[in-house]
């Protein structure tokens, strides 16, 4: 589901974008996007069924205030929150245009789609900057918000995580049972040891191995160079075919 939208609004017009017209690299980054934003996720949200108006509101406003830790100084309507508050007409239809915008940009990335939900009215800490559809802010009216850091929206579940990861001492009892004794070479009976026989047993197989060898190779110099050389491995047909004959 949907949580949480931005738009990062940056607008450039067609000439400051046209720097880039040889060269990607050069063009400035940025669209429009914060007048439109609310209309259109209403358009493509509420109107299509794919959520509601409460998911709506903590889609566009709320969870970005939590987000940014400024919750519920904004985000919400509340007493001692600030009275930052759009009048929605979720009925009002308009088509998104360049010549009728308030932003400061000459083309407008949704031009021509028509979007249900308008902003009548909206206030910014209890003053009215929109009113019915036309903007009434004073310029230098804003006021600087600070974020704190670590939200808990953000990061309240870090610090479980890190416990739950966290390296853990495992306890075990300490050892009281029998050793082997390695460095003694006989036994009672006068039996050799476990490691004296394997290192008998090791001895005798490398000398057959070495034996067998030498008589292989003496067996066929004579006629490893007049034999025509054949592949290992017979086959008939590429892999996914009918292999035939003996593998050797």
């Amino acid at each position: 589901d949907l949580q949480c939208t931005g738009t990062d609004h940056c607008t450039f017009n067609a000439s400051q974008k046209a720097l880039g017209k040889d060269d990607f690299t050069k063009i400035p980054n940025g669209v429009n996007g914060v007048e439109d934003r609310m209309s259109i996720i209403w358009e493509n949200g509420v109107t299509q069924g794919k959520m509601d108006p409460c998911r709506f509101v903590a889609v566009t406003s709320t969870n970005a205030a939590k987000i940014f830790n400024i919750y519920p100084k904004k985000g919400r309507i509340a007493v001692g929150s600030d009275a930052d508050i759009v009048v929605w007409n979720p009925h009002a239809t308009r088509v998104i245009s360049a010549k009728t915008h308030h932003q400061a940009v000459d083309f407008n990335i949704f031009e021509g789609m028509e979007v249900h939900g308008i902003a009548h009215y909206v206030l910014s800490r209890g003053r009215v900057v929109v009113e019915e559809g036309e903007v009434r802010a004073v310029s230098g009216s804003g006021e600087f918000v600070a974020n704190p850091p670590y939200s808990p929206a953000v990061y309240a579940r870090t610090p479980a995580r890190d416990a739950a990861r966290a390296w853990k001492k495992v306890e075990r009892a300490p050892y009281t049972g029998p050793v082997i004794d390695l460095s003694s070479s006989s036994t009672s009976n006068g039996a050799t040891t476990a490691a004296g026989e394997e290192r008998c047993v090791a001895r005798r197989s490398a000398g057959q191995q070495q034996q067998q060898q030498e008589i292989t190779y003496s067996r066929g110099s004579s006629t490893i160079e007049n034999s025509p050389k054949r592949p290992s491995v017979k086959v008939n047909q590429p892999p996914g075919g009918n292999t035939v004959g003996s593998f050797w």
